[in-house]
């Protein structure tokens, strides 16, 4: 009998240590290397590197003004939105872990007593739900399948704030060459209220056209006010998506670049969109994992709550019985029907969800290159007849050199040159902001056939405009030393009150835009 208690303890031992080795699990890493990789085939030109999302240990250090990959690289390092979504992913792969490991085997003690007396009797048993163990490996890959959907969404995700970095960054480039072209109008609407002072107290004007030309020229200084603010405003909202506080004292670029010569058929980006687009890649992955779950099911039925063990018991005598034990339930009625019913309406849901993401890839690339192509189409209209504009103001100007002309005519001119370089600018950010749209459509950055459109600090007095000299807008030395937004003091936000009444913000916060 000692012999026989003996081994039963040793196949206790032997049965429980198996269970627990097959239940032992080393925790994985946050996969936020294939993230990275990821990232850095779809957007070459960030160059991201290795283990640097959501790492904003690097002190930001330049001299030049950020393009825009500087730019998305110091949002994806800066970010606090970009650690927020790494952070559930962190989430997503502890999940992962847990839904690897079986359930703990269980021991149960019990005592008996005799109704007419005698020692306790002790009743003991060792047992481990079988379920979990013969369906550990499929369990395990679902569990890897819904990881990886938990990189795509956060893949999604981090496109998407690089879209909407983008759309912000273009927005306060144009915004600063809105401020430049502005300042010219103010400079033409300046000296047309001068030549208009003078010949007023000349006694060549009359008190009431002077006052006009007056109070043109504080419209114009209004006008340069609203300009200021709102590129002062586009720079804090881009400072505050790339994670940096708005004392942050660097400088953007204050060109847009030109206009790339490109061409993009829509079946081809669409072919890139269902490869690339994660959304397409995360219903597909959501497919596969349903599949999985039914075959995990499938398995389950006719295994479903059996439990093998092994029972010692003490009999009153004082004899040992040791031996094993089987439980199982009977599959006549529960045989998962309703899991296998529910798991074939969400397949059918999730086909039509792919088909509904294909759509839309598709409705969103169709909208984008719309938008792209009456970008193009407008920025070739305002080609010539800003070029026109030049030309009529280098002719007026002759004219009046040879007091042929007028000098109000001049300058009326020049600030129907100045209104058209404002719709110029606006139609060249519309098609860099619907090209930003057009890159999350896909799934991944456009290749650029332009290496000059991919440099934000491309000159644009060298632009071919149909022949358009630019040169005599001097935008080849353009100057926004002259609007100070360099050493614009961005961090004195006094509450003093400005003495120009053309500038009397009240009881505003003064921005100190010169």
């Amino acid at each position: 009998m000692s012999n026989f208690r003996t081994w039963g303890r040793l196949a206790c031992v032997l049965i429980a240590s198996t269970l627990l080795g097959a239940c032992a699990v080393t925790p994985s890493n946050t996969p936020i290397t294939n993230i990275e990789q990821q990232l850095g085939k779809q957007f070459p030109s960030i160059k991201i590197p290795e283990n640097s999302l959501g790492k904003s240990t690097a002190t930001i250090t330049t001299d030049e003004a950020l393009t825009l990959p500087q730019t998305l690289h110091i949002l994806l390092s800066h970010s606090p939105q970009v650690r927020i979504e790494l952070a559930q992913l962190g989430v997503a792969d502890a999940a992962a872990l847990q839904a690897e490991l079986i359930e703990n085997p269980h021991i149960s003690i019990g005592a008996l007593k005799p109704e007419n007396g005698g020692r306790w009797q002790l009743d003991t048993s060792l047992s481990q739900p079988l379920l979990a163990l013969f369906t550990r490996p499929l369990r395990r890959e679902l569990a890897q399948e819904s990881l990886l959907e938990a990189q795509l969404r956060l893949q999604s995700k981090l496109q998407q704030l690089i879209a909407q970095t983008s759309e912000h960054y273009f927005s306060a480039v144009a915004a600063m060459q809105h401020c430049y072209v502005q300042n010219k109008m103010l400079e033409a609407t300046t000296a047309r209220q001068q030549l208009a002072l003078s010949l007023y107290r000349a006694g060549n004007m009359s008190e009431n056209n002077f006052l006009s030309y007056d109070n043109e020229l504080r419209r114009a200084q209004q006008q340069m006010e609203k300009r200021q603010t709102t590129a002062y405003e586009k720079r804090l909202e881009l400072l505050n998506l790339i994670g940096l506080p708005s004392t942050e004292n660097i400088e953007f670029a204050s060109q847009l670049p030109l206009l790339p010569k490109e061409k993009f058929n829509h079946r081809q980006l669409l072919a890139q969109a269902k490869a690339h687009r994660t959304d397409i890649k995360i219903a597909q992955q959501q497919l596969a994992i349903v599949e999985k779950r039914q075959q995990l099911v499938k398995q389950q039925n006719g295994w479903r709550d059996i439990t093998l063990g092994i029972n010692a018991e003490r009999e009153f005598d004082g004899a040992n019985n040791i031996g094993p034990e089987l439980e199982f339930a009977l599959p006549l009625f529960n045989r998962g029907q309703g899991k296998l019913a529910e798991i074939t309406a969400n397949k059918s849901v999730l086909d039509a969800r792919l088909q509904q993401f294909e759509l839309d890839a598709d409705k969103s690339i169709a909208v984008a290159l719309n938008l792209m192509d009456s970008a193009r189409t407008q920025i070739k209209i305002l080609e010539p007849a800003l070029s026109v504009a030049e030309k009529r103001v280098e002719l007026s100007n002759r004219e009046v050199n040879f007091m042929l002309g007028n000098p109000f005519e001049l300058l009326a001119i020049k600030r129907q040159q100045i209104q058209l370089a404002h719709e110029f600018t606006d139609a060249l950010k519309n098609y860099w902001q619907a090209r930003t749209q057009l890159e999350l459509a896909i799934g991944q950055a456009l290749p650029s056939n332009n290496d000059e459109a991919a440099d934000p600090h491309s000159d644009h007095s060298t632009m071919d405009h149909s022949k358009m000299d630019h040169s005599k807008m001097d935008h080849s030395q353009m100057d926004h030393s002259a609007m100070n937004h360099p050493t614009m003091n961005h961090k004195d936000h006094s509450s003093e009150e400005k003495n120009d009444s053309t500038h009397d913000h009240g009881k505003h916060q003064e921005h100190h835009h010169d």
